[in-house]
């Protein structure tokens, strides 16, 4: 179970770490465009859509690059007496102080999404909301000059951001905090923000054992009125995944509460929500090995089997399910739009399934075995020339354990399209064998065998007597021919082969009893002289 929990980690870890850098990249040049098609102009400052603008300046204001972070706003030709780094300052403040949207949210596309209620090739990626008053982030699309198009924060924000600012400025933290851990930082981020995220930490890890105990005490109070164990079964497996979505909701909360800088709060938001995802996985996933065990425990019967086979498959694929919501969730929140990327990843679907045909054929043919109960864990069947028991149903494959001690797995899907016998489902187990008498057998004796072995299976305690019969069969090359049939009124194989062996005995005493004996596989020939009337020597000779 613990290397399930890692291996899920992992899984949304690498796709946290992987989906910024390249899958946008990825998804992009998916869905565009044709092969044939003409390149087009690039801006070395990557304003070519609304995000790749609001990120530029962010980076830019973050390293105090004033000059380039200038580069992103639609300052007018006539406005000369701007001061444009205050511009830049005031634009920053409100993004990490007041900003209400998502950067991952912000459109990728270079082309202008029409809006009836904005101006001609505006687009709003977000608003500023500061004492109750809001103020949309707009960026406008203009031309550059090369036969192509910028986008840039427009003026109609700009016009308005300084008086918000000085509201936002008048509650900042960073007043308060000594110069020194304002002034430095580390990656672009101010050391007193990292300060914050540290010592956080802790505070996080007390709220979250805070969390943890205050959810036990309703279980300690009935176990301590008799109703249930100090330590139950369910209470063991949520304890970890509740510590950690407790110590992770807590710790965003007081990074929310410090006001932390845009760029660092977004990075700072896939983390987090990774943790919480990973938090609410893990609980997922113990429920789902408590609710297993608790179902394994309670089908201990032979026929209880086939639901049990169920219980196991539905087991593992929603395990799978939850492994694939997660990741799938991971992708929404750093920005991936599912829906055209699972669009133009339609025909690559296609392929996908033609490779996987035969995992999709063994996948539903196992769930046809288990829900038409041909077979189920535990049983003994005979599948083309191979007998043995059956130890697991999985997804693709079946494994079947022989009497030779081997472990054969049979793809489901062959298996589903294969003549399957269960062997342990037979009420009662036949016994059919030929006993063959010699020739000197007289009928008396014959008539003595038939009659004593038949009155032997009648009164036999583990045989049907209904059922059992001994009849002469026929007159065989090496002797008189009986073929004799009884029911043992058994399901297991030891206890059939016991009453086996005691019937066989039973009746070699008999035909000796009767004074005959079993035949031989032999041969005889007989050497009679030519005595036609009239032979003469000379035709007896040739």
């Amino acid at each position: 179970m613990r290397l399930g929990k890692l291996s899920l980690l992992a899984v949304l870890c690498a796709v946290l770490l992987c989906v910024p850098a390249g899958a946008q990249s990825v998804f992009k040049a998916l869905s565009g465009a044709a092969a044939n098609a003409a390149p087009k102009p690039t801006d070395p400052l990557g304003r070519t859509s609304p995000r790749g603008t609001l990120m530029g300046f962010i980076d830019a204001a973050q390293k105090g690059d004033m000059d380039r972070a200038v580069e992103y706003l639609q300052v007018p030709r006539q406005e000369s007496e701007i001061d444009s780094t205050r511009l830049v300052q005031d634009l920053k403040s409100l993004l990490d102080h007041a900003f209400v949207g998502r950067l991952a949210a912000i459109t990728d596309n270079p082309e202008v999404a029409f809006d009836p209620q904005l101006e001609l090739n505006h687009e709003r990626v977000g608003e500023f909301a500061v004492n109750g008053e809001e103020l949309p982030l707009l960026v406008v699309r203009v031309p550059d000059g090369n036969n192509g198009y910028l986008w840039l924060i427009s003026w109609t924000t700009l016009n308005k951001s300084a008086e918000l600012a000085n509201d936002v400025r008048s509650h900042e933290l960073e007043r308060h905090i000594p110069h020194i851990l304002v002034r430095h930082s580390i990656l672009s981020i101010s050391l007193w923000v990292w300060l914050a995220f540290v010592l956080m930490i802790p505070l996080a890890l007390l709220a979250g054992a805070g969390a943890v105990y205050l959810l036990r005490a309703p279980a300690w109070l009935l176990a301590r009125a008799g109703h249930l164990p100090r330590e139950s079964e369910i209470w063991t497996n949520i304890r970890g995944p509740v510590l950690l979505f407790a110590t992770a909701a807590a710790h965003a909360i007081g990074m929310v509460w410090v006001t932390v800088p845009l760029l660092f709060r977004e990075y700072y938001f896939k983390v987090q929500t990774t943790a919480l995802l990973y938090a609410v996985a893990w609980l997922l996933w113990d429920f789902i090995n408590v609710w297993t065990r608790r179902v394994r425990r309670r089908m201990v019967t032979p026929g209880e089997r086939g639901p049990l086979s169920l219980t196991l498959l539905l087991h593992r694929m929603l395990k799978v399910g939850i492994v694939t919501a997660a990741v799938f969730i991971i992708l929404y929140l750093v920005g991936v739009n599912l829906s055209a990327a699972l669009a133009t990843l339609g025909i690559g679907g296609i392929a996908l399934a033609l490779a996987a045909q035969k995992t999709i054929e063994n996948l539903f043919g196992g769930i046809s075995i288990l829900s038409d109960q041909v077979i189920r864990v535990g049983d003994l069947c005979r599948v083309g020339d191979t007998t043995g028991t059956v130890e697991d149903i999985g997804l693709r494959s079946t494994r079947i354990r022989t009497y030779e001690r081997g472990l054969i797995s049979v793809p489901n899907g062959a298996l589903s399209a294969t003549n399957i016998e269960n062997l342990s489902s037979r009420d009662k187990m036949r016994i059919f064998c030929k006993l063959g008498l010699r020739y000197e057998t007289t009928r008396p004796q014959l008539d003595a065998v038939l009659r004593e072995i038949t009155a032997m299976l009648h009164n036999h305690a583990r045989i049907e007597s209904s059922s059992a019969w001994i009849r002469l069969s026929r007159l065989a090359d090496s002797g008189i021919e009986l073929e004799m049939q009884a029911y043992v009124m058994t399901r297991e194989w030891d206890d059939f082969a016991v009453v086996r062996e005691d019937v066989l005995l039973k009746v070699m005493a008999l035909i000796e009893q009767c004074g005959t004996a079993l035949a031989f596989p032999s041969q005889t020939v007989y050497v009679a002289k030519d005595s036609l009337p009239g032979a003469t020597p000379e035709k007896k000779e040739s």
